[in-house]
This record gives C-alpha cells, sequence and structure tokens, in this order.
C-alpha cells in the first residue's frame, strides 16, 4: 500500500499526468492519505479566497478525491512509531518537520510506504519507504 503526501495528493488534484498515470496503475485499496495530509489540503483550501472558482474547482476535487481514496487513522502504534521517528531524528541532527514525520509514522504502522515529491524529507526515516510517483 501507499499513502499520498501532501505533494503527492496535491498533484492528483491538479490532475498532473505522472500522478494520474500513477493512480490508474492501482487498486483503490493500494492507496490511501492520513489525517495530517487530509489537514494540509484543507489548511490550503482555506487559504483561498472564498467564493473564487478556484476555491471551489478546489474544494470539488478534494471531495471527489476523499470520496475515492480513503483516510488511514492514526493509531495507538502510529503515536509510538512518531516518537521513535522524531527522537531519532533530533539525534542525528535532521530538522524534519512534524507533519511529515506524522504522515510516515501513521504509513508504516499501516504496513505503508510514501509517495511524495519530497524524497529529501522522508528518506532520513529509517525503515521507511518511499518514492516518487514518476519512478
Amino acid at each position: 500500500m501507499d499513502v499520498f503526501d501532501t505533494t503527492a495528493f496535491s498533484a492528483l488534484m491538479r490532475g498532473e499526468r505522472g500522478m494520474l498515470d500513477f493512480l490508474r496503475a492501482r487498486l483503490p485499496a493500494d492507496v490511501a492519505v492520513v489525517p495530517p495530509v487530509v489537514a494540509e489540503i484543507d489548511y490550503g483550501i482555506q487559504r483561498l479566497e472564498p467564493g473564487k472558482r478556484k476555491r471551489m474547482l478546489r474544494e470539488e476535487r478534494r471531495t471527489a478525491l476523499r470520496a475515492q481514496i480513503r483516510v488511514l487513522g492514526w493509531t495507538p502504534e502510529a503515536s509510538q512509531r512518531f516518537g521513535v521517528l522524531k527522537t531519532s531524528l533530533d539525534r542525528l541532527g535532521t530538522p524534519v518537520d512534524d507533519f511529515d514525520i506524522a504522515v510516515a509514522a501513521i504509513a508504516m504502522a499501516h504496513g505503508a510506504g510514501v509517495v511524495t515529491a519530497n524524497l529529501p524529507h522522508f528518506s532520513p526515516m529509517e525503515d521507511l519507504r518511499c518514492r516518487h510517483w514518476a519512478g
């Protein structure tokens, strides 16, 4: 299974060809998002001016995609993995955004990898499978 991070879900919302090809090659059960990604997408939409066409189109696209792509839960195991990952990264002196750590922790707790355009953000996380959707 693959979890889309915010860059991947955003590419899907924009209809990027490579991401659409990646998604078409998978079964619906093989992809998911996690609560931090949903939150970041909602934040990005809320920043757009209310009533504007761009915001309405993004809201519609988000709603359509959320109906097709499941959201994995933040489990107690994900919380534990978050603590382990964050501590490990702190000890290495490798700053990584907490939302990225949360995405990784939730994915790992569900036995999934992460699909992202930000491989440098995720690659320092030990035991995490991550890849770009184009390759």
